[in-house]
């Protein structure tokens, strides 16, 4: 770093990655060398070790529950079709206004309302939301609140389907639950002094009659550049596990507000062609939006799995 003092320029070298805010302090030791302590770093959000041990405890009541967004989904549009269900109005529009508000059609005009409508109003922000209003100002309705109203409508069912509509009401807690726990520590300290935050959730992704899932990771980076100001580079990381095309995993780089780069892979060769097809109108409707496109490829197989980060070590740990 560079430090002016009486119209001198000095040249400071920390041994390691300072926080940013972190104090030093500076003692001069001789005319030509200044010694740089730095203080204790302050201890980030959930980094005590009560904090630690309260989201492992989460994790390990949560996993065990949990069952992905869209599996969850065709099980409650299946319930609420049953006679029981059906004598209960409120169920059956309770589960069409989830399905209105998170499903996500691939190439519907609103799509990419639906992905937005999925990180803000699907649990995952919930608790961040409240207490950055303090409570004062409602957040929307998200997918917590329309749970709490399911479970409400299913008091008056027989005790069969209102255990069933319990249980997939809990798996879907413990799956938003565990999702939380994963994006909890909010930005994080990287080893070269930047900072990264990532977000983790389900996509409904909605296939003729049925769901399946998507897993999506969004990731923010940030960096100083030369003059000190905070510059981010976002990162999103996309698997679709589908029954008859298979594994599709997409990997997406923004860098600079608008420079893209992409990346594909598709486990079965007929899936990959079908990608490669579309790469090129693809592209094009990118540019059209204003984006530049540095790169876009298409692969067999699957993608090198990045190191895992220390929740995602305590989520396989408590998994296994």
């Amino acid at each position: 770093m560079q430090l002016s003092v009486e119209n001198q320029q000095l040249q400071l070298i920390s041994p390691r990655p300072l926080q940013a805010g972190q104090q030093v302090t500076l003692t001069r030791v001789s005319d030509q060398q200044v010694q740089l302590q730095a203080s204790v770093a302050a201890e980030l959000p959930g980094r005590s070790p009560a904090a630690q041990n309260a989201m492992q405890q989460a994790l390990r009541e949560a996993l065990p529950q949990q069952i992905p967004f869209g599996d969850a989904l065709n099980q409650l549009v299946q319930l609420s079709q049953t006679p029981a269900a059906r004598g209960q109005g409120a169920i059956g529009q309770l589960v069409q206004s989830m399905l209105s508000l998170f499903s996500v059609t691939p190439g519907s005009p609103d799509a990419d309302q639906a992905i937005q409508r999925n990180l803000q109003q699907g649990g995952l922000l919930t608790e961040s939301q409240l207490a950055r209003s303090g409570g004062s100002d409602k957040p929307p309705a998200d997918l917590k609140q329309q749970l709490g109203q399911l479970l409400k409508a299913a008091e008056q069912l027989p005790p069969e389907p209102r255990q069933q509509m319990q249980r997939l009401v809990d798996a879907l807690q413990a799956r938003t639950t565990s999702q939380q726990v994963s994006s909890l520590q909010a930005w994080q300290q990287l080893p070269d002094g930047g900072q990264e935050r990532v977000f983790q959730l389900d996509l409904p992704i909605r296939q003729a009659d049925r769901h399946d899932t998507a897993e999506l990771t969004i990731s923010e980076q940030r960096r100083p550049d030369p003059e000190g100001d905070w510059q981010s580079s976002w990162s999103v990381a996309l698997n679709f596990d589908l029954q008859q095309q298979g594994s599709v995993d997409v990997r997406l780089s923004l860098q600079e507000g608008w420079r893209l780069q992409l990346q594909f892979w598709a486990e079965a060769a007929a899936t990959l062609r079908r990608i490669e097809q579309q790469l090129p109108p693809f592209t094009q409707e990118l540019h059209q939006k204003g984006f530049i496109v540095d790169h876009i490829q298409a692969r067999q197989g699957r993608p090198h799995q990045p190191k895992l980060n220390d929740i995602q070590r305590r989520l396989v740990d408590v998994h296994t």
